[in-house]
């Protein structure tokens, strides 16, 4: 609600019913305690996107799978989604996606399934020749908004409009020589 940096720990504290003495048992200090909530949060988040999901289906399949994924997981953690999205706008995250973008760290199995989807696309020829950044932010950066307007109260997310959402993200990274 106040940002993570607008946020003290003695507000954290007192939410919680604890004393701030407690918070620091556990946690070194308020950057720890975000990093750790984040880590959480995000596994939680992938287990959900990758349920089910089929590492070797077709591109189409699999990016509408895991967009469809972020779509369902945001209406139904409206906290979780904010936190994550929140995250990812804030120092933490900035420093969190430049070195998944520009080193590949991480576990390439979870971390980085839809990117995986891009590149293997690319390979196919049916995912456009552009940066991993412009890709997600085309395909997921419209999910994003609608997911925040949906929070908010703003729009309706029916099937129907998730699905040509996930239509219009799928039209606007496919190469259009291919549908797989």
């Amino acid at each position: 609600e106040y940002g993570f940096h607008g946020t003290p720990i003695s507000m954290i504290a007192q939410e919680a019913g604890v004393g701030a003495g407690t918070i620091y048992r556990y946690f070194k200090d308020k950057d720890t305690m975000v990093l750790e909530i984040f880590k959480q949060v995000d596994s939680s988040f992938k287990q959900a996107l990758l349920s089910e999901y089929d590492q070797e289906g077709a591109i189409r399949e699999r990016f509408l799978h895991l967009c469809r994924g972020i779509f369902q997981y945001g209406i139904q953690n409206p906290d979780e989604f904010k936190f994550i999205e929140q995250f990812y706008n804030s120092p933490y995250g900035t420093s969190l996606r430049r070195e998944k973008l520009f080193c590949n760290c991480g576990d390439t199995s979870q971390d980085l399934a839809l990117e995986q989807v891009f590149f293997s696309g690319q390979t196919q020829g049916v995912i456009k020749d552009l940066p991993l950044a412009a890709l997600i932010a085309l395909a997921i950066g419209p999910i994003i908004f609608l997911i925040k307007d949906s929070i908010s109260g703003l729009i309706k997310l029916d099937n129907k409009t998730i699905d040509s959402t996930l239509a219009a993200c799928w039209d606007a990274v496919n190469q259009g020589t291919e549908n797989s």
